[in-house]
């Protein structure tokens, strides 16, 4: 939920009050913006739970809400707790639970989640206020993490191995292992990988293969440990998953390898994010899983990529 911290921020600038139902991975992403008044968690699985969340939602008899994600379930939520304004995209047969649609692009023409969140705005009549996701490493948050990782310091490099879209947008694992050394003995950088769940052996994997590998270390963090990880980071380099954007959005630069997705879905205006791929006659393809070796992959050479940090790296000490 990175990429509507821009829609949020209108939102509360506003006027009134702003509540957030969701998971509290995701709030405790938010946490230091002061973009809500108050959360409802939605945490667990299963009927009884999502009713509890209605109940919750009714007994705050809510004037206007937003259904920002796609899913049916989230709009019926919204539905059945009687929330007298209902605003979302028309998406999976649930526009008849909403009171007010949002219209798509030209024929859903690809666009950045940031501007179809942004649309939203426009739909309400809400003026917009910046255009590129935001997040803030808290001193508490700061001081959490220093207690469960005080190894973790001096320059480092964060690398992202994973990929929750699927195995398609992974960039190979010797090419980090390769990276991995590269970051530790041309830059003199310590090196860490940052799995997300399932993604331990991956990360593993690419540590075992780095000849260097006493300089590269697998940290397992949750949500907050890793926001501030990342906010220290002198440079993040990963596939197009939900970290980079974390990253990016804590003004970190950030070197993206572009998977098989289109870029108009993923890329938007942001200074600290540089993104390499490889035009295939393939891609984009939109497949979880690849059948055609990683062409679009494969092509992106560890060389090119440690080029690139050394871009963004020569910039951010122009710009410090």
């Amino acid at each position: 939920m990175v990429m509507a911290t821009p829609f949020l921020h209108a939102l509360r600038q506003a006027g009134g009050q702003t509540w957030a139902v969701g998971k509290p991975s995701a709030m405790y992403l938010y946490h230091g913006l002061d973009l809500f008044d108050r959360f409802i968690l939605y945490e667990g699985k299963g009927l009884v739970r999502f009713f509890d969340i209605v109940g919750a939602m009714r007994g705050a008899r809510f004037e206007r809400g937003v259904v920002l994600p796609h899913s049916f379930r989230s709009a019926l939520l919204f539905f059945l707790a009687a929330v007298s304004k209902r605003v979302g995209y028309d998406r999976n047969r649930r526009g008849f639970m909403l009171s007010q649609t949002v219209e798509e692009g030209v024929e859903r023409t690809p666009e950045p989640t940031v501007a179809h969140f942004l649309r939203i705005l426009d739909a309400m009549g809400i003026a917009r206020s910046v255009e590129t996701p935001f997040l803030k490493a808290t001193e508490d948050e700061e001081r959490r993490f220093d207690e469960r990782f005080p190894d973790v310091s001096g320059a480092y490099a964060v690398l992202i191995a994973g990929a929750e879209y699927g195995p398609s947008k992974r960039w190979p694992e010797g090419h980090f292992s390769a990276l991995a050394d590269m970051l530790a003995e041309k830059l003199s950088l310590k090196v860490y990988l940052l799995p997300g769940k399932g993604e331990e052996e991956i990360a593993g994997r690419v540590r075992s293969g780095a000849r260097n590998d006493a300089s590269v270390h697998v940290k397992l963090m949750d949500v907050r440990d890793m926001k501030v990880c990342l906010a220290r980071a002198s440079v993040v380099v990963g596939n197009d998953t939900g970290p980079r954007h974390v990253s990016a959005a804590l003004g970190v630069p950030t070197v993206v390898v572009m998977g098989p997705m289109d870029d108009r879905y993923t890329s938007y205006a942001s200074r600290f994010t540089e993104t390499l791929s490889k035009d295939v006659p393939c891609r984009p393809c939109n497949e979880r899983r690849c059948g055609r070796d990683h062409e679009c992959l494969k092509g992106i050479g560890p060389e090119q990529v440690f080029s690139k940090v050394e871009e963004v790296l020569a910039w951010k000490c122009g710009r410090n």
